[in-house]
């Protein structure tokens, strides 16, 4: 049997346990930072990650410029999934549309099958083969 040690210096990797502790110290300063690290019990368990680390270097008992980070999920489009019929009853009844308005094609030919996206003020073209045995279930 060869021992872990041994292998991890053949593979040219850093020791297993260095790194384990080296990403529970990043972790306890990071959490530490967005104050969301609490000392329930300063002197055990995970508590004194953070203990050791701040005793092995002052850097990391001075204070940290951080932002918390904030996620607003809210979308800032709208999609608007029109049929053809629609789009084409004539310019007076097709519906007001704001932004990019893409249109979606998809055909069959002798050649293969295909599909393709045209959006027309930025002139954005997408053209997709998809061969010989691909179905086509935009023709119901």
């Amino acid at each position: 049997m060869t021992s872990t040690g041994s292998m991890e210096a053949l593979a040219g990797l850093p020791p297993l346990d260095l790194v384990i502790q080296g990403e529970a110290r990043l972790a306890a300063h990071c959490l530490s930072s967005l104050g969301c690290w609490y000392y329930l019990h300063p002197n055990q368990g995970h508590s004194c990650i953070l203990m050791q680390l701040q005793k092995s270097d002052p850097i990391f008992n001075t204070g940290v410029d951080v932002i918390r980070p904030v996620l607003n999920l809210e979308p800032k489009y709208k999609v608007t999934m029109l049929t053809k019929e629609k789009l084409t009853r004539g310019p007076k009844t097709s519906p007001a549309i704001k932004g990019l308005l893409w249109f979606m094609d998809g055909s069959r030919t002798a050649e293969g099958t295909g599909a393709g996206d045209y959006e027309q003020s930025a002139d954005r073209r997408l053209s997709i083969s998809l061969g010989k045995h691909a179905t086509d279930s935009l023709s119901g």
